[in-house]
Formats: C-alpha cells, sequence, structure tokens
C-alpha cells in the first residue's frame, strides 16, 4: 500500500518533509462564520466500526478500524481511525470532551513499513493555542497557532480537531439544508482553516454491511469538498466517506 494515498482534511502526502508541514501558516482572509456545530454525541457506549477503503478504481486498498470509547476518563471520550494493509499503517486518536467534542489532545502516526519509516503528529491544546509537533524518525519540529478567539463575525466560535471528523459529522444538526461553519485543528500540516458543513439529503446508500438510509453531508474547505454519509437513525453510524483519494465503505459494526 502507498502511505502517501491516506490523507486527511488539507493534509498534504502524509510522508513529506516534516519541516515543511509546520512551516505552512494559516489560510488567511477567512470571514466565514464560525460556530459550535457539535450538538451532542449520539453514541452511549463503546462502539467499534469496520470499513473497507476503496481507492478510486474501486479496489479494496486497505481497512479501517474506528472507534469510540466514551468512558476512557471522567468526562472524555477516546476517538480512534486505526487504518492500514498491515506493515503500512496510518492511525489516529483524539481525546475529546465527552459532550462538546473540544480537543484536549490528537496523535496521528504514520509507518511506512516497506522504507523503515515512522511519523508521528501531536496536538497538544492549551487554553488560547495548540502546539503541533512532528517527529519523523527522530527528527523533531514545533509550531504553535492560535486557537479562535470571539470576534464580531463569530462570537461563540467552534473548533475542532482534524482526528475526529469522522465522529463530528454524526453529532451535527442532521436535517436538509442545515449549514455551518468550523475551525478545522490538522497537526498533519500545522494549520487552523475554516471548514463549511452542509446536508444535502437523505438517500439510501448500499456497502458490504447492508443497506441504509443516510444524509448525505458535504464538507468543504478552501481547497477540496469531501463527502460523509451518516445513517438517519440513531446512532448515527457513519455509512460510507469520501476523503480525499479514498472511500470508507462500512463492513460491520460491535
Amino acid at each position: 500500500m502507498n502511505t502517501r494515498q491516506f490523507r486527511r482534511l488539507g493534509v498534504a502526502p502524509a510522508l513529506i518533509t516534516v519541516l515543511a508541514i509546520l512551516v505552512t501558516s494559516c489560510t488567511g482572509g477567512d470571514e466565514v462564520r464560525v460556530e459550535k456545530v457539535f450538538t451532542g454525541p449520539p453514541w452511549s457506549g463503546d462502539e467499534v466500526s469496520h470499513y473497507n477503503l476503496i481507492d478510486s478504481g474501486g479496489e479494496v486498498y486497505g481497512t479501517c478500524s474506528l472507534e469510540t470509547r466514551p468512558e476512557f476518563e471522567p468526562g472524555k471520550t477516546k476517538l480512534s481511525r486505526l487504518c492500514g494493509d498491515g506493515p503500512n499503517r496510518d492511525d489516529g486518536t483524539a481525546v475529546v470532551d465527552a459532550r462538546t467534542l473540544k480537543p484536549y489532545s490528537a496523535i496521528r502516526v504514520i509507518s511506512d513499513g516497506e522504507k523503515n519509516k515512522r511519523t508521528t503528529f501531536t496536538a497538544s491544546y492549551g487554553e488560547d493555542s495548540v502546539r503541533f509537533t512532528a517527529d519523523s524518525n527522530g527528527k523533531l519540529n514545533e509550531t504553535e497557532r492560535d486557537l479562535p478567539k470571539p470576534d464580531e463575525t463569530s462570537p461563540d466560535p467552534g473548533w475542532y480537531d482534524d482526528e475526529s471528523l469522522l465522529w463530528l459529522v454524526r453529532g451535527i444538526d442532521l436535517k436538509q439544508g442545515y449549514e455551518a461553519a468550523y475551525k478545522n485543528v490538522n497537526a498533519g500540516n500545522g494549520r487552523v482553516f475554516s471548514v463549511e458543513l452542509k446536508v444535502e439529503t437523505a438517500e439510501k446508500v448500499k456497502v458490504p454491511a447492508g443497506e441504509f438510509r443516510a444524509w448525505k453531508v458535504r464538507i468543504r474547505t478552501d481547497s477540496i469538498t469531501q463527502y460523509a454519509w451518516v445513517g438517519v437513525e440513531a446512532p448515527h453510524t457513519l455509512i460510507r466517506a469520501r476523503i480525499e483519494r479514498l472511500t470508507y465503505e462500512l463492513t460491520g459494526s460491535e
């Protein structure tokens, strides 16, 4: 598997030079109103959902599991995204507030077993800022970014870690036509940038786990548009997601 195809919101190829990632500045000129879009967790206990990762040619490229641990610590939930095909991995974990999804910390580990390379991206959140650290086989780089502050455009800004995206879309106001924006915090490229959400429609979606009625949620940044299909029925399981070149398709849950 080519680990460079594992990408997240706005992330450049996974194994590009770490220094280049961390000197990337925040996007400027954002005037969009950002707000707290997560209304509450639809899950009530531990969850594990499994997915095939489908490439642009329709072939199974790898597998992924999404794990939800609401009782990780008092008041905190642990969200884990575990993806790969064996020796090559792209795993991410975020620790968030159990009610609001406000992030406390996040880590993403990319391992290339064929080249014996390992790159780790971490985000450590303070009250007003976030510190990004990248470790590429022992070579460290750090940078710090301000978190959004209230202003005239966004009196109550919302921000969420990139690793929580596939859970965030399950807890928004799932009704046709809903639109909102928030700030995405991404350790992989050292940026804080706007993401616009829109619930487009409810449609039938067929995946290996069966056929489901799901909300189609558009996820748009200044550089890319992606989609997630979230079950209409509670607990609004992620049924499918099209993230960059890969499509997640649900194979089962436990």
